[in-house]
């Protein structure tokens, strides 16, 4: 086994393969330290030192992904079964259970898991039209209420709450923000208005993109001026912090993190670099992605003083990108590539 590389801080960890020359890539991880994704087309699980588990798939199917695991270690992904995906769970034990798709729905996907156990999907019925769906504990669809005139919904994060968010179309087919009860009663965020809402807390407070919306209805909105123009807004913490990316005056991509009054801090890139990246933020405000040079991309993670730092390459690997950190800030998963065989393998970072 390749020995781990120190950096920084942290620790850099190779998320093997489970076949020779396979790439791997990770999607999320607990606070436990397990991390979920998927080997060459294999869904797979990897412990703290990089060893993987492959977690079985039903049979007639060729292979999936591991998307999201919760506190208990029960894992949320999908099978490939064809042209199509087949939502399933893995239980702690390991053993994979169907997650059953209401009448007429032809495929679909689990992309979250709450520590409640609710799952949140999407399925499609014929014609690709999309419906948010919530997997109770017990493994029961419940359909998310559409919009008057039965559009397209789709469903983007829940909470521990299992209220969810997402996107829906209205009648004319105008798609908007929207939020479902933990029974699926379905609302319109409020103005400003905004095409899809993209996290919620515990707390109520919900993501959109430039916007965060409040349990009561109130909005703080996400600017940057004069330092940069906000754009992309990806993820808000436990504590209501948001972060996203911009463009300078000159043209350069920056990243920021926008406390709960809306003020923003920018996260800016390594030195001699000119661009930053983020991609998600722990609860206490480590904040992980990319800074990207002239021809040049690294990880980096950005703690509370807003600083910079690389993070290391495992031995073998060349690291690239940060996308993932547990609530408790002491793992970040992403990926680089292996020179040897071109093909991207996933990171683990762990903090020293």
């Amino acid at each position: 086994m390749p020995a781990p590389t120190p950096g920084p801080g942290f620790t850099a960890v190779d998320l093997r393969p489970l076949s020779a020359g396979e790439g791997t890539s990770a999607y999320r991880v607990n606070d436990a330290g397990v991390i979920v994704g998927e080997s060459g087309s294999r869904p797979v699980r990897w412990d703290r030192d990089g060893r993987p588990t492959p977690l079985p798939v039903l049979d007639g199917h060729s292979g999936g992904r591991a998307t999201d695991v919760n506190a208990a270690g029960v894992v949320v992904g999908a099978l490939y079964t064809g042209e199509f995906l087949r939502p399933v769970c893995w239980g702690p034990d390991g053993r994979v259970h169907d997650l059953e798709l209401p009448a007429g729905m032809v495929c679909g996907t689990a992309s979250r898991v709450n520590d409640r156990g609710s799952v949140l999907g999407n399925a499609m019925r014929p014609g690709y039209r999309w419906r948010a769906l919530r997997w109770e504990p017990d493994g029961e669809a419940v359909e998310l209420d559409t919009l008057p005139g039965a559009g397209d919904t789709q469903g983007q994060d829940m909470n521990g709450l299992d209220e969810v968010v997402g996107s829906a179309k209205d009648g004319a087919g105008a798609r908007t923000a929207v939020c479902w009860t933990s029974s699926g009663k379905i609302a319109k965020l409020p103005p400003p208005r905004r095409a899809t809402a993209c996290g919620i807390t515990d707390s109520g407070a919900i993501l959109g993109d430039g916007v965060v919306w409040d349990r009561d209805g109130g909005t703080t909105l996400l600017t940057g001026e004069p330092e940069f123009t906000a754009g992309q807004v990806v993820r808000i913490s436990r504590h209501g912090v948001a972060i996203g990316w911009g463009v300078t005056p000159g043209r350069h991509g920056t990243c920021a993190r926008w406390d709960r009054a809306g003020r923003p801090t920018v996260l800016p890139p390594l030195p001699f670099d000119v661009t930053s990246t983020c991609f998600d933020i722990a609860d206490a405000g480590t904040v992980v992605g990319e800074s990207a040079g002239r021809g040049t991309v690294r990880p980096v993670h950005w703690d509370a003083d807003a600083t910079p730092t690389p993070l290391p390459s495992p031995r073998g690997l060349t690291a690239i990108v940060a996308q993932h950190i547990n609530g408790t800030g002491d793992l970040i998963i992403g990926y680089g590539i292996c020179p040897d065989s071109s093909t991207y393998r996933g990171i683990a970072w762990h903090r020293s």
